[in-house]
């Protein structure tokens, strides 16, 4: 399914505004600096351009983690952008408002700017085993680049399989992307997910999972961070949902 989010510039511009003017400073006042639960990923290079934050606004302002992945394309997980009503189903869940990316965020700053979403393309039984990712449409800037354009793309794979390192990135309500690496597995109770041995918290969730990382920082993305337990972070592993709204996304 699709979801319109802002279609007009009016939209988008006003949507640019409630971050820029105090939205995100609002967020960072809250950001833990230090004592991160991971390191930071302090390498710089494709990583810290093309991960960054996707805010929204609910019940109140938040935040996740988003990256990357085409010429006009940002994937995220599902529940980032979607809100389930308390013991609601998944096509009774709110749609979140105000989407909008930051890539490269740190310390409270937008280095490459902002960019508004158009349209997001997510299954409408997301909340189930699997399902939860989300392709974000991006508008373009008001300069016409788009967000690609500025930043780059990490690629995207579709079916991969664990075994390869894996590294996770993300924005645990910190204010610098943090980042660990481990074996990636695939759980055989929930073969949809990808599983590795890394915990962030509340604010990662999107984050990318990265297999074949070079060392200018560019990698595939082959899962999105959704969930955690006592030892281990879950994603959903990119497969044929996944590809088909991405190319939705791409090709609109």
């Amino acid at each position: 399914m699709a979801h319109d989010a802002a279609l007009s510039v009016a939209e988008q511009q006003q949507v640019e505004r409630y971050w820029v003017s105090h939205g995100i400073a609002g967020m960072a006042r809250t950001e833990r600096t230090e004592d991160f639960v991971q390191p930071e990923w302090d390498q710089g290079g494709v990583i810290a351009l093309t991960v960054g934050r996707i805010y929204v606004t609910g019940g109140q302002d938040a935040a996740c983690t988003a990256t990357v992945v085409g010429t006009n394309t940002v994937v995220t997980a599902a529940h980032c952008v979607r809100t389930p009503l308390s013991g609601g189903s998944s096509k009774t869940a709110t749609w979140d408002e105000n989407l909008y990316f930051v890539p490269g965020y740190r310390d409270g700053q937008s280095p490459y700017g902002g960019f508004t979403v158009r349209r997001v393309h997510m299954a409408e039984d997301w909340q189930a085993d699997g399902n939860d990712v989300a392709m974000l449409e991006m508008n373009h800037a008001a300069n016409g680049r788009t967000v690609s354009g500025a930043v780059g793309a990490q690629r995207i794979a579709f079916g991969a399989k664990p075994g390869n390192p894996t590294h996770q990135f993300g924005y645990p309500y910190t204010s610098r992307v943090l980042h660990c690496e481990g074996p990636g597995k695939q759980p055989w109770l929930a073969p949809k997910l990808f599983r590795i041995p890394c915990l962030m918290g509340v604010g990662s969730s999107g984050g990318p999972y990265i297999v074949d990382l070079d060392p200018a920082g560019m990698g595939t993305v082959v899962a999105v961070n959704v969930s955690s337990d006592d030892s281990h972070s879950y994603g959903t592993a990119l497969g044929p949902l996944a590809a088909r709204l991405y190319a939705q996304s791409e090709h609109p």
